[in-house]
C-alpha cells in the first residue's frame, strides 16, 4: 500500500470542506465472522429499485446511523439533517469529542502551540438553514396531529416524531425535554449488525474529591456497558488509521493520569487529550537532534520539512522505497519536492526499503536507533517516525460479512452507488459500464453471465443494500484524501434521502453514482512554501501560514464564532 501521499489537500484548490480524511473508530479484539445474507439472488440494479430491508412496524421512528463524522461523514450528517423526512432520526456516532483536523495534525505536532485549533467543536453540528428550520417546525407542529394526507404528499405528518437536537445557541430548544431527532454519541464501535450497531461509551470512574465525597466521571476508557442502536440506513465512514506519528490514539493504553482523572473533560477521544498528546510528541521532536523519517508521502514529505524549517540544526534523514516522489502525479511534482528539501537541508534518501526496525522507534529513551535497508544502508537516529501508510477501518464491516472486504484493499467493496457489496467481482472498475444503466430498464443480457449471485458483477450483494460506505475505508478507486470523502458523502447521503422518498411513494429518483476526479493534492514543504498538484497542473506556492489557517474550517462547522478552545 502506497504512503499516505494524498491524505493533505489544501483548501486553496477546492471549498475547504472538501479538503481532508480521518478515522473514527477503536480498534478492538477481533470477534467471530458473521456470513453475508443472500435472501435471494437479485441483480444491482433491482437492489437499487427498491432495497427490500428493513423490519415491518411502519409507525416507528425510523433511524439512519453515521458511523464516523470526518470528512466525509460530517458533510453526509449535514446533509441528512439538513433533509430529514418526519418520521425519521439521525444518529452520529464518533469516537472523538470534537471534529479532527488531520490535515494539520502533522504541523501540529511540530508546533504544538496551535493544537487547539485542530479540534472543532461539534456544538452546531445539527444547526439548520433557514429554510430547514422552517420546515422542522412544520413537521414538529404537525408530528402529534393524525393525517389524513396521502402517502404521496410531500412530509407525511402521522408518524411520531420528536424535534431536533437543541442547538448551543438556541437557549429555548435547550430546555425542550422532548427526544432528539438527530442525535451526536460519544462512542466506539463495538459490533455492526445488519440492521444495528453496538456501541460503547467512556466509562465512569470515582475518585475522592476535596470534600470527601466522590466524584464521578468518565475514566477516558470505552468501557461503558454495551449499547445496540437498530438502524434502518446506515453510513460506514469510519476511515483509516493514520500513521502512529499523527494518530492521537496510537498510545492508547498509556493515558497520562492527569488527562484521565479529570471529571470536567474525557480521556481518550478529547480535545484535552489530543493537545496533550501533542504537546508530548513536540517535546521529545525539540529535544531529538537526529531524526530518521520512513516514508515519504505527503506526511513524511511535511514532517521531514517542517522539522528542519523549524529546526535546522537537526538533521533529518527522509527515506523512500521508491525513486520518485508522489508517482501518481506529474514529474514537476516530484521535481518540485527534491527542490524545498534540498533547499532546507533534508537528507533524502530514495530507492532503499527499511528491513531492520528499532525497537520502540517513536521513544525518545536516550538510546541510539538504528534502521537498516535492503541495499544494506543502516542509519542511526534518536526517534525513528514511520510514515508508510493507513490501515482502513473495515473490521466490522468484515465480522459482519467478509465477502464485502476486498482482499487486496482490505477496503469495503461498494457499487457506484456507495452501497455495500458482497460480491467479488463487484470491482471499482466496473463503474464506467453501470454508470450507464438506466433505473428503467433491466441490465442487458450481456452484463450477466449467470444468475449466480456471485458471478456476475451486477448481481446479488447479499441483504447490504441499506448500508452505504464512504472514505478511506470504502473501494472506491479513488484517492485516500478528505476531498474525496467529502463528495462521497455527498452522494451517499443523497442516495439515502432518494430511497426513503422511493419507499414513501414522494419520488422516484435514480440513484447517483460516485464518480472521482484526477488526484489533487497540496504537499507542504516548510511553514510556508508548498507543492500544488491538480487537473490544471503542478505549480508552487508560497502562501502558507504557520497554522495551516486551521481556523477556516471552523466555519464550515458552525464553530467560526467559538474561542480556540472551545
Amino acid at each position: 500500500m502506497r504512503p499516505t501521499s494524498s491524505i493533505f489537500l489544501h483548501s486553496s484548490i477546492l471549498p475547504l470542506t472538501r479538503t481532508f480524511p480521518l478515522a473514527n473508530v477503536v480498534p478492538r479484539p477481533p470477534r467471530p465472522s458473521l456470513h453475508c445474507v443472500h435472501p435471494r439472488p437479485t441483480s444491482w440494479y433491482s437492489s437499487m429499485v427498491s432495497p427490500n430491508h428493513r423490519p415491518t412496524g411502519e409507525t416507528r421512528t425510523k433511524t439512519i446511523v453515521v458511523l464516523g463524522s470526518a470528512y466525509g461523514g460530517s458533510r453526509a450528517a449535514k446533509i441528512l439533517s439538513e433533509s430529514l423526512p418526519a418520521g425519521w432520526r439521525l444518529v452520529v456516532i464518533d469516537r472523538n469529542t470534537h471534529f479532527n483536523h488531520v490535515y494539520a495534525f502533522p504541523r501540529y505536532t511540530v508546533l504544538s502551540k496551535h493544537a487547539a485549533k485542530g479540534y472543532v467543536p461539534r456544538d452546531h453540528t445539527f444547526d439548520l438553514s433557514t429554510e430547514s428550520a422552517k420546515r422542522e417546525a412544520l413537521i414538529e407542529s404537525t408530528s402529534s396531529t393524525p393525517s389524513s394526507s396521502s402517502s404521496a404528499d410531500p412530509e407525511p405528518t402521522g408518524l411520531p416524531t420528536p424535534p431536533l437536537t437543541p442547538s448551543a445557541s438556541n437557549d429555548n430548544l435547550k430546555r425542550s425535554k422532548r427526544p432528539s431527532r438527530r442525535e451526536f454519541i460519544h462512542a466506539s464501535v463495538v459490533k455492526l449488525d445488519q440492521h444495528s450497531v453496538t456501541i460503547t461509551r467512556p466509562g465512569p470512574y470515582k475518585a475522592p474529591a476535596e470534600d470527601g465525597t466522590a466524584i464521578t466521571g468518565p475514566s477516558g476508557h470505552f468501557e461503558g456497558p454495551e449499547e445496540t442502536i437498530e438502524f434502518d440506513y446506515c453510513l460506514y465512514a469510519l476511515g483509516a488509521a493514520l500513521p502512529d506519528p499523527t494518530n492521537p490514539w496510537s498510545e492508547h493504553p498509556n493515558i497520562p493520569l492527569e488527562v484521565v482523572h479529570d471529571h470536567t473533560e474525557h480521556g481518550l477521544g478529547s480535545k484535552r487529550w489530543g493537545i496533550k498528546w501533542m504537546e508530548q510528541r513536540a517535546e521529545n521532536l525539540k529535544k531529538a537532534q537526529r531524526i530518521v523519517i520512513v516514508g515519504a508521502g505527503a506526511l513524511g514529505i511535511q514532517f521531514a520539512s517542517d522539522l528542519k524549517d523549524v529546526y535546522p540544526e537537526k538533521q533529518v534523514t527522509l527515506l523512500h522505497s521508491r525513486t520518485r516522489l508522489m508517482p501518481i502525479y506529474p514529474q514537476e511534482m516530484h521535481d518540485e519536492i527534491m527542490k524545498g528539501l534540498n533547499k532546507l537541508g533534508v537528507n533524502v534518501v530514495l530507492g532503499e526499503r527499511v528491513v531492520e526496525w528499532p525497537d520502540s522507534p517513536e521513544r525518545l529513551d536516550g538510546r541510539i536507533k538504528k534502521v537498516v535497508t535492503d541495499k544494506g544502508s543502516e542509519f542511526e537516529a534518536d526517534l525513528v517516525l514511520p510514515c508508510t501508510g493507513q490501515k482502513p477501518h473495515s473490521q466490522y464491516m468484515e465480522q459482519l460479512c467478509p465477502d464485502a472486504i476486498s482482499p487486496s484493499s482490505k477496503r469495503i467493496r461498494v457499487l457506484p452507488t456507495l452501497q455495500v457489496s458482497s460480491d467479488p467481482n463487484t470491482e471499482r472498475h466496473t463503474l464506467e459500464r453501470l454508470a450507464n444503466l438506466s433505473i428503467s430498464s433491466s441490465p442487458s443480457p450481456s452484463s450477466s453471465r449467470s444468475t449466480s449471485p456471485s458471478s456476475s458483477p451486477i448481481e446479488s450483494h447479499g441483504d447490504l443494500s441499506h448500508i452505504f460506505a464512504i472514505g478511506d475505508c470504502a473501494d472506491t478507486g479513488a484517492i485516500q484524501a478528505g476531498h474525496t470523502a467529502y463528495w462521497m458523502g455527498e452522494v451517499a447521503a443523497r442516495n439515502i434521502l432518494r430511497l426513503i422518498d422511493r419507499e414513501e411513494g414522494r419520488k422516484n429518483e435514480e440513484l447517483e453514482v460516485y464518480k472521482y476526479g484526477k488526484p489533487a493534492i497540496k504537499v507542504t514543504l516548510g511553514l510556508v512554501d508548498a507543492v500544488i498538484s491538480n487537473a490544471e497542473g503542478t505549480v508552487p506556492n508560497s502562501e502558507g501560514q504557520e497554522d495551516m489557517s486551521s481556523r477556516l474550517i471552523w466555519d464550515s462547522h458552525g464553530a467560526g464564532h467559538l474561542p480556540d478552545d472551545a
